[in-house]
C-alpha cells in the first residue's frame, strides 16, 4: 500500500495546496534547499528562508538583541536581518486583531496609560490598556498626539468590535483620558490612581504652597494623614481620615484649606476601589507593562517613521502577550510560568507566537 505524500504548509497563507518548485542554494557548492509553490496565494517559498526569518524575529524580540547581534548570530548582514524582521513586523496582526481572533476572557478592570515614543524628530504616544488581573493588552494604538480625540477613538474600538467586558477604569487623572472616558463610558466606575494623586499633593506642598512660619509640623502631619486616607483598608476608614483632616484646625491655620478642598472634591474617585473588589487603587499595572515594553523601545533609540514604529510595536506587544511571567512576587506569585494570554484563559500551549502573529496574505 502506497504511503500518502505529506503536503508542505505555505508560510504565507498557511494553505496545504503546494508543490515542489525546484531548489535554492545560498552559495555555489553549498547545501541546496527545496523551493515550493503555493496554488492558493501564488507565491514561491523556501522553508529554510522562512525558518531563518522566524529565528531572526525570535532573537530580536525574545533575547533583546540588536540587528547587528542578530546578524552576527545567524551569519548574515545586519541590513539583511533588519529587512527580514521588519517584513514580519509589517505583516503582524494588531492587538485588536489578535484579541478578536483569540477571544480572551478578561477581568473587566482596565488600567489605561500612555507612553512617549521617539518617531523621526518628534514624539508620538503609544496608548494602551492593560487588564488588571492578567496584565494582557486587549487594545493599543500609536497616536501622533495623546489627546481626548485619540483616547476617544481608543475607547470606541475597545467597546466595539473588541467588546471588552468593562467593569471599571483606572487612570492617572490625565484630562484627555477623563474627557474620552466620560464621552464613551459615562456610567462605568472610575478609580483615580492614589499614587499619582499623592504625588500631586506632594508637588503642591513642595513647589506651589507657601508655608507659614512655624507650621511645618502641621504640613508634615497633613502629608501623613493624606497617605493614610489614600491607603486605608476600607471605605469607612478612609472617610474617618477625611473627616479628621477636614475638621483639624491646625491644617486650616497652616493655610491648607485649598488642598483640603481639592481632596474633598476628588474623594469619590479616590475610593472607588473599595466598592468594587478586584479593582486596583493605582495605575501601577499599566506602568509595569509599559516598562517591560520600554526595555525594547528604549534600546531602539527612536524610529524613522510612524509606520515602521507601529509595525515594530505590534510585534513587540504580540511577543509580550505570549511571554510567560518569571518575576511576579507576593500575591501575584501564582502567575509565574503563565503568559498574559494564558491568564486570560487562552490555550497558548500549541501556538507558535511568531507564526500566529502573521496575517494571511
Amino acid at each position: 500500500m502506497s504511503k500518502a505524500k505529506r503536503r508542505v504548509r505555505c508560510p504565507y497563507c498557511h494553505g496545504l495546496h503546494t508543490k515542489r518548485y525546484g531548489s535554492f542554494s545560498v552559495n555555489q557548492g553549498s547545501k541546496s534547499h527545496k523551493r515550493y509553490y503555493c496554488y492558493d496565494c501564488e507565491r514561491t517559498f523556501t522553508l529554510w528562508t522562512h525558518q531563518l526569518t522566524e529565528e531572526a524575529v525570535r532573537l530580536y524580540f525574545d533575547t533583546q538583541a540588536s540587528y547587528r547581534a542578530v546578524g552576527r548570530n545567524l551569519k548574515i548582514e545586519p541590513k539583511a536581518a533588519y529587512r527580514k524582521i521588519i517584513r514580519m513586523c509589517f505583516n503582524c496582526k494588531s492587538p485588536l486583531e489578535a484579541s478578536l481572533e483569540l477571544k480572551p476572557q478578561w477581568s473587566g478592570y482596565l488600567v489605561v496609560d500612555g507612553d512617549s515614543v521617539i518617531v523621526g524628530n518628534h514624539r508620538e504616544s503609544l496608548l494602551l490598556g492593560a487588564d488588571a488581573y492578567s496584565q494582557d493588552i486587549p487594545h493599543a494604538i500609536l497616536a501622533r498626539n495623546e489627546d481626548g480625540l485619540n483616547w476617544t477613538r481608543f475607547f470606541l474600538l475597545l467597546k466595539e468590535p473588541i467588546g471588552y467586558p468593562l467593569r471599571g477604569i483606572i487612570s492617572d487623572g490625565d484630562p484627555a483620558i477623563s474627557e474620552a472616558r466620560e464621552a464613551v463610558f459615562p456610567d462605568v466606575p472610575w478609580q483615580l490612581c492614589v499614587r499619582h494623586f499623592e504625588q500631586r499633593i506632594d508637588r503642591f506642598l513642595r513647589y506651589e504652597f507657601t508655608q507659614k512660619r512655624g507650621h511645618w509640623r502641621e504640613v508634615d502631619g497633613f502629608r501623613k494623614a493624606v497617605h493614610n486616607m489614600l491607603y486605608a483598608k476600607s471605605l469607612d476608614e478612609a472617610q474617618k481620615y477625611l473627616l479628621a483632616i477636614s475638621i483639624d484646625p491646625g491644617f486650616k491655620q497652616a493655610g491648607l484649606s485649598e488642598a483640603i478642598d481639592k481632596m474633598e472634591k476628588k474623594f469619590p474617585s479616590l475610593v472607588t476601589h473599595h466598592l468594587h473588589p478586584g479593582m486596583p487603587r493605582t495605575s501601577n499595572i499599566a506602568e509595569g507593562v509599559i516598562s517591560r515594553l520600554d526595555e525594547k523601545i528604549n534600546q531602539a533609540d527612536g524610529y524613522q517613521c510612524h509606520d515602521t514604529c507601529w509595525a515594530t510595536l505590534k510585534m513587540l506587544i504580540m511577543r509580550y502577550r505570549f511571554k510567560k511571567f518569571t518575576d511576579c512576587r507576593r500575591r501575584n506569585k501564582h502567575k509565574n510560568g503563565k503568559s498574559p494570554l494564558r491568564l486570560s484563559k487562552v490555550d497558548t500551549q500549541n501556538i507558535n507566537w511568531i507564526r500566529f502573529s502573521q496575517k494571511a496574505r
